[in-house]
């Protein structure tokens, strides 16, 4: 008899489908029971559903068996499967005995082994498939078609392989079938394995198979128009843009589709969501969002959310980014690690550990700060007499950490046991309990519990640290989906939106690298997937493309992208780019643009700072003294220095392990005092000496580990710093002193007498002449355009100001040390005295604008404050 194609004009839509079966059916209402309609997912299945009651017309109806095909067949299944985690931690335990694979990842290279087996298997290729894949043994890659051969073999030999599980079940299927003799068919199914073809070649010789086909768009302009775009390859783009002309007058996609190449995330999301709002507000009732961009799809659904707008995730967030898994992953790294400070201080503050979060919160804010102000950066040993000292209140919760951690054992054991002792641990720390409370911290829970079920028989044991990559990729690999929202907007995937209906949608993220994207990393490539017949990117790329045309052409649309991204152009799909090239050859113009514009927020919602900040501030709030850095904050940006000098706001201290370059900074001008306050003395290799050992001394009382990099640093300067000392000394300067403290006192109107004060690193002197030296470990080549600009960067001219001196940076950051000072012609009076000007200007009430430009900006602590980046440009 053999499968029909039944042809269907236009899109696969759930109407179409419906309304085509009631017509062939007619003589059977109001009774379908005796049909099977096969759907691509269920969702689709309860749209058609719907669809098929509208077309039948009927007071009552009694439907067709609507499924899944691997649904349906599941139904006839004999036992259960073998779990997906078990053959995953099987197949484990050869590659990790596997020592040419070297240092990679087994636990990644096992998930994509277990696809790819299940991909061959799903093939059907039988005896065939040995040989294919020896086939492959001849090129250089001999070693993994080996290995591949190895896996297949063992985990799809003997009928207990997933996809021979679903042939035992269609086959039970089909001598159900035999005595049903059913009419069945299906639309939208997507690609079917040659297992699934092979079943309904077999089910004709029992009963009628229809599968529906959309073979022409019909009458449907914007189909006809996106079908020629896309789906037809061997007719130049003029002469289809002209065909679409002379068939309709006016462009189909006319207030059909737009497009936003939108500048950056925030004004994609925000033209999708007015776009959203405004299908709403037309009366439209199922509107699907495709998150192709997972991050911009997010920002979306928060801007809808503003306004009361709720959208059904049907993506789920993977379990790995939810709160809860990260309780979990804080509370691992802490008991492997010693309790490193960030992971620490995460558990602490977290609402899922240790109770009520609110009644630590002083305790953990007291701990905090005193981490930070003594640099304790790990170890629960030194971090509990940290709090013994300073914050004695945060003890017992230490004290339940540390207990919780001496009580997890870390030797080897299976997957199950670890997942047992992870347990137990959530358990000590009451965060099984809170967990439990919470929506996805629940799913979190089961998710390990069903996992630890399926393990229980795997005798496998592993280091912790095999586990926990194990754990992170499991949590990465499940999802948590909110079903409590019922909403007309729906965030779904291409895939997951195939044969649904909907009354609008937009494509999110519709770029090159997306839509319809590339082909995943493999350890085969393109045409080795093709020798051993396993479907290949063109052909899942063509069917996206498919399932594209018949979404888009439901109703309205909107296909949006960001244009730029991370300061680089980021190029359109490219079936957008040919789209718009039919579209200019038919109707000799673009397509429609959706404009950014603002965000759909209630007045209320909408921020208040829409322009850069400006304070005034009372001459009675102003500082008494001023510093250089002072100073060059209030010129870089006001609002600035008015966060950091008037309110007298800091970043905290950060308690790292790691020495950056200003911990680095520091131990350089600590050394270098003390080696001047020594006496150098004029012998190069005795100075040297005298350096080195100052130097070890300095570097001893920082952490071995890291200083070691900024010591190294630091040994390779130290001649070359010798030289210019030694070089100066003959050129007649002396060391004065170290690290000295000047100041000169001015009066301001309207605030009265100031301090200009400041810390010079290094005083010398010649004869009469004075001369400022300012260590820096930044490149001489920056110093240098700082010296010739003094106006804008004026902390060396302040200095000499201040001590009635020369003055230069002394470059200590490679191995060239020189001075480089001010040009002689500065006027480094007018320079400074320009700041108690400012300050009278700012004391008769003068603003504080936030106008630092954005090499400022970029790392400028007080940024939270002025909020840069909201301002209306």
């Amino acid at each position: 008899m053999g499968i029909e194609s039944i042809p269907l004009a236009g899109a696969l839509l759930p109407e179409s489908v419906a309304c085509l079966l009631v017509d062939r059916h007619a003589d059977l209402l109001p009774d379908f029971s005796g049909l099977v309609v096969l759907v691509p997912n269920h969702r689709a299945g309860q749209d058609f559903g719907r669809a098929l009651a509208r077309a039948a017309q009927q007071t009552a109806l009694i439907p067709p068996l609507v499924t899944p095909l691997k649904a349906w067949a599941d139904g006839f299944a004999d036992g259960a499967a073998e779990p997906q985690s078990q053959r995953l931690a099987r197949l484990y335990g050869v590659l990790r005995r596997e020592s040419w694979l070297g240092s990679v990842d087994r636990w990644a290279l096992a998930e994509e082994l277990l696809q790819l087996a299940d991909e061959l298997s799903a093939a059907r290729l039988g005896g065939e498939i040995a040989g294919r894949i020896r086939a492959l043994r001849g090129d250089f890659l001999s070693r993994e078609t080996a290995l591949i051969e190895a896996v297949w073999q063992a985990l799809n030999t003997g009928g207990s392989d997933p996809q021979a599980r679903y042939a035992k079940s269609l086959d039970a299927l089909l001598k159900q079938a035999a005595d049903a003799r059913r009419p069945l068919y299906g639309y939208a199914l997507g690609p079917l394995t040659a297992l699934e073809k092979n079943f309904l070649d077999r089910y004709t010789d029992h009963a009628p198979v229809g599968l529906f086909e959309s073979t022409e768009p019909g009458q449907d302009g914007v189909a006809a128009t996106l079908h020629s775009a896309w789906l037809v390859q061997d007719t130049p783009i003029k002469t289809r843009g002209m065909e679409l002309a002379s068939a309709y007058i006016e462009s189909p996609l006319r207030d059909a589709l737009r497009i936003c190449p939108a500048p950056h995330l925030e004004a994609e999301a925000r033209a999708v969501a007015t776009w959203v709002a405004e299908q709403l507000n037309a009366g439209r009732q199922s509107i699907a969002l495709i998150a192709l961009d997972r991050e911009a799809s997010r920002r979306v659904r928060a801007l809808l959310e503003r306004v009361h707008v709720l959208v059904a995730d049907e993506t789920g967030w993977t379990l790995s980014t939810t709160a809860a898994a990260a309780v979990i992953d804080r509370w691992l790294e802490c008991a492997a690690r010693d309790f490193p400070h960030v992971e620490l201080l995460d558990l602490l503050k977290s609402p899922f550990a240790l109770g009520e979060a609110a009644a630590r919160q002083d305790a953990v804010l007291a701990l905090e700060l005193a981490m930070r102000r003594h640099g304790v950066a790990q170890g629960m040993n030194e971090l509990r007499r940290l709090a013994q000292q300073h914050a004695a209140d945060a003890l017992p919760w230490l004290d339940t950490l540390a207990n919780a951690a001496g009580s997890f054992a870390r030797s080897r054991a299976t997957l199950s046991a670890w997942l047992e002792r992870l347990e137990q641990s959530l358990q000590r720390l009451q965060i099984a309990e809170a967990l439990s409370a919470d929506a996805a911290g629940a799913c979190v829970l089961d998710t390990l519990a069903q996992l630890r079920a399926e393990l229980a028989a795997d005798k496998e044991k592993y280091a912790f640290s095999e586990w926990r990559r194990w754990l992170n990729r499991a949590l990465e690999g499940a999802s948590f989906v909110d079903r409590s929202v019922s909403s007309p907007v729906v965030l779904t995937s291409l895939p997951a939106a195939r044969g649904r209906s909907f009354e609008a949608v937009a494509v999110i993220g519709a770029d090159a690298a997306r839509l319809p994207g590339g082909p995943a990393a493999s350890l085969l490539n393109q045409a080795t997937r093709a020798q051993l017949g396993l479907p290949s990117f063109a052909e899942t790329a063509r069917q996206s493309v498919e399932d594209l045309v018949s979404l888009l052409a439901s109703g309205p649309a909107l296909l949006s992208w960001q244009a730029w991204h991370e300061d680089e152009p980021n190029p359109a799909s490219p079936l957008l780019i040919r789209l718009q090239a039919v579209h200019q050859a038919g109707w000799n113009c673009g397509l429609e643009t959706q404009a950014a514009g603002e965000p759909p927020v209630q007045p209320s919602q909408r921020p208040q700072t829409a322009h850069p900040p400006a304070v005034a501030v009372p001459a009675a709030h102003l500082p008494a003294h001023y510093s250089p850095s002072a100073y060059q904050t209030l010129l870089d940006c006001p609002y600035r220095f008015f966060a950091r000098s008037v309110l007298g706001l800091k970043e905290l201290d950060e308690a790292d392990e790691a020495l950056d370059k200003s911990d680095y900074g520091t131990a350089l001008h600590d050394i270098l005092k003390r080696f001047h306050d020594a006496g150098p003395p004029q012998d190069r290799e005795a100075a040297l000496a005298l350096l080195g050992e100052i130097s070890e001394a300095g570097f001893a009382k920082l952490p071995a580990y890291a200083a070691a990099a900024w010591r190294a640093r630091w040994q390779g300067i130290q001649p070359a710093y010798v030289d210019a000392w030694l070089g100066q000394v003959a050129q007649g300067w002396r060391y004065q002193a170290g690290e000295a403290d000047v100041e000169i006192r001015q009066h301001v109107d309207g605030l009265g007498e100031v301090r200009l004060h400041g810390r010079i690193d290094r005083l010398d002197k010649n004869g009469n002449a004075l001369r400022v030296i300012d260590y820096k470990t930044r490149n001489a080549r920056a110093l240098k355009n700082a010296a010739a600009d003094p106006a804008e960067n004026v902390q060396l001219p302040f200095y000499a100001w201040l001590a009635e001196a020369e003055a230069a940076f002394l470059p200590i950051d490679d191995e060239t040390v020189a001075p480089i000072g001010l040009d002689g012609e500065t006027d480094v009076e007018a320079i400074s005295l320009r700041l108690p000007r400012l300050l009278e200007a700012i004391a008769a009430g003068a603003p504080l604008p936030a106008n630092g430009v954005d090499a400022v900006c970029r790392y400028c602590e007080a940024r939270g404050l002025c909020r840069k980046g909201t301002w209306l440009e």
